[in-house]
Formats: C-alpha cells, structure tokens, sequence
C-alpha cells in the first residue's frame, strides 16, 4: 500500500496457525509461487507430476479398500492443497480441494480456498460461490467480508476493459485501448522486468492489475483517501486519480508489484518491516524516498530499537502517523544498508528461509552469519 512514499502500508499478511493434522491459514493474503530461473523449469515440471502422483496414491488409500481413516485423509489432501496453492498450482490445488469435500463435504476451508483461488483468477462468480458455501457451513465476519468485497469487486470490474499479458491479467479504464492503455502495458512491463531482474525470479503465472478510478479504488478496497495503492493478492492503483502524476504511477506500481515478489519468495510469511523496506528499495529508484521523519530520530535519538522494528507483534494499524511514518523509513533505510552491505541474493535467501519456516532473526543469522544486534550495531554506525 502506498502513500507518495512515505506512508505505506501492506494489508493484513495471512498467519498459520496448526492444530493437529490440520494447518489452518486465515486466507487474507496468500500469494504466488515463483519459478526460480529458467533452468529450474525441469524440476518444477518434475514436482508437478510427483505431487498429482501423490494425490491419486491418496485418493487409492481413500476408497473402499484403502485402510486410512476418511478424515484425515481429507485433512492431508487439503494440506496439499494448501501447498500447492502457495506454489501457484492452482489445478493441482483444485483437485486436491474437491478430492478432500468428497470425502469431508463439511470442509468449510476447502470451500474457502477454492473460493481465493477463483478470485485471484478473476472469476468471480465462481468465487463467490465458493465463499457462500464456506459461509453456510461455518459463518464468519471474514467470510462475510470477502463476499461483500468480490460482490464490489465484480460490479466495478464490470465497467473495465481487460488485456490479457504474459505476465498480467490488466483491467484498466473503458476506452483506453488506445495510447493510454499501452503506456499502462509497457510500464508494468517495463517494472516487471526490473524487479524481477534485480530479484532473479520470475513469476510462473499471471497476476491480476487493476487499475481504478479513484472513487472505484476506494469503495473496492476500502482505504482511505491518501492511500496510493494496494497489494492483496492483486495489484490495485487508482491510476486515473486527479493529480496521480504518471511518476506517481510508476513509483507506486514499483512498490506493490515488488510486494508481489516479496509475498512470492517468503510464501507471504515475510515480516511488516522487510515487506516495506524492500518494495521501498525498488521504488526508490523511481521516485526518492523522503526520509524526513527518520533524520529528525536520529537527531533526537529517538529511532524505533531494532528488535521492535523486527517484531511479529508489531501492529501498525494501532501505531500514530508520525510513528509510522518512522517505521517505514527505517525500515527502508536498514533495507538498503542490507542490500549494499550483503547483496540483494542475500536478502533472498533470507525470504527463502521465512518460506520455510524460520523466524526471521535466525534466518538473518544463518544467511549473513551476524545476530540483529550485530546488524543493528553496523547499520547505526552508517547512521552516525
């Protein structure tokens, strides 16, 4: 989420939280796999097919002459699904889905899932479907909100045009086929090619970019009136605003779409601050960061520690402007000591790590071989 950057703010990242056999995720912002390079596409293509292999041993095990309980089975089945999801298999996780409803049709995040991955696909009758189901099983105030947003969501989609890329499903303005719409193709093309370069990842699907007026922003997303763009899941810019300036644009659309390749890579466990200081990082090169506020702590010695910069606990929505405006410097600011001080392919491997599983701090130990106390001693030294 943006805000002439300064103030920007990524919307609420989806948490796991495990009980038993069954690794339940509150399914806000789950994002998309990443193709490492295109060396990788063998094992990617490899893993495919041992992953549908490994379902149909399920199902096989499931039937009349399997001897696995139905539940579990259905538990494990939509784990998969859940993996899958994560690596952007949305076919695979599809027929993982609708294999555990046949043997637990009172799944209701089954339901849900399939319901988010419809969504991110634009189809949003399928979608909504999906969520009702969910809904009817097990009724909640966040499914009754998603069902409220994809209902916004398809009235205003109504109104766009659509261009399918290679990268990109683009929604944009009626009528702007012409000129204006190809400026809009070519920046994300032009932005994708960036980041992904300096990242060293490519996306092995297609990701959804809306780009609204500024009232449709607003009563799809909700944000208030400063908000400059949003990244949940989908790429939304309010890109016919008065006053968005085509610099705004670019720098804003840096910002998000580096939250794509952010979520991507860390499986949308990477924390608040490197979220920020990363998709600031990129659009810094766009558009200068003001780092006003940060400069302003340094003189009164009044920076956030870094253990609380770090923290999972830290909740933004219940912190003062001037605080967050603070957070997000600083977290640009130690971002790109990181990137300078231990190359970007650290920071990385680093997010790789969170994918898998690793706190954040032992994660920054393993890969750059230093404690946070240590980075922080080091980065406040280039602040001094």
């Amino acid at each position: 989420m943006s805000h002439d950057g300064i103030s920007q703010r990524l919307s609420n990242a989806a948490l796991p939280a495990c009980a038993g056999l069954l690794c339940l995720w509150v399914l806000g912002l789950l994002s998309s796999p990443i193709v490492q390079a295109a060396s990788n596409d063998d094992d990617h293509g490899k893993e495919s097919v041992e992953l549908r292999q490994k379902i149909e041993i399920e199902r096989f095990y499931a039937g009349t002459g399997g001897k696995a309980p139905v539940t579990p089975m259905a538990i494990a089945l939509y784990n998969d699904a859940i993996k899958f999801y994560e690596k952007n298999e949305f076919q695979l996780a599809r027929d993982a889905l609708n294999e555990s409803l046949a043997l637990d049709p009172r799944n209701a995040l089954a339901y849900e899932l399939l319901g988010e991955i419809e969504n991110l696909q634009q189809n949003f009758e399928k979608a909504e479907g999906y969520y009702k189901q969910s809904y009817l099983i097990s009724p909640s105030t966040r499914l009754r909100q998603k069902i409220e947003k994809i209902q916004k969501e398809n009235a205003v989609e109504k109104t766009l045009d659509t261009d399918d890329e290679e990268h990109f499903i683009i929604k944009y303005r009626q009528g702007d086929k012409g000129y204006e719409g190809y400026k809009l193709k070519e920046m994300l093309r032009d932005i994708y090619r960036q980041v992904s370069q300096d990242f060293g990842v490519y996306f092995n699907h297609k990701i959804a970019v809306l780009f609204y007026e500024g009232n449709q922003f607003h009563e799809v997303t909700g944000q208030v009136g400063w908000v400059g763009g949003l990244y949940d899941g989908k790429i939304r810019l309010p890109a016919y605003r008065q006053g968005f300036r085509e610099l705004d644009l670019r720098s804003t659309a840096t910002h998000e779409m580096t939250h794509a390749f952010v979520a991507f890579l860390s499986g949308s466990r990477a924390p608040a601050w490197l979220h920020e200081g990363l998709a600031q990082y990129e659009q810094n090169k766009i558009k200068p960061v003001d780092l006003l506020v940060l400069r302003a702590a340094i003189r009164t010695q009044t920076l956030m520690p870094i253990n609380r910069l770090l923290s999972e606990n830290l909740d933004i929505e219940k912190m003062d402007p001037l605080e967050v405006a603070l957070f997000y410097q600083e977290s640009f600011h130690l971002v790109h000591f990181m990137v300078d001080r231990f190359q970007m392919y650290h920071l990385k491997e680093i997010l790789q790590k969170i994918k898998d599983g690793k706190p954040v701090e032992q994660a920054i130990e393993e890969v750059l071989g230093i404690t946070t106390v240590e980075l922080e001693r080091e980065w406040l030294a280039t602040l001094k």
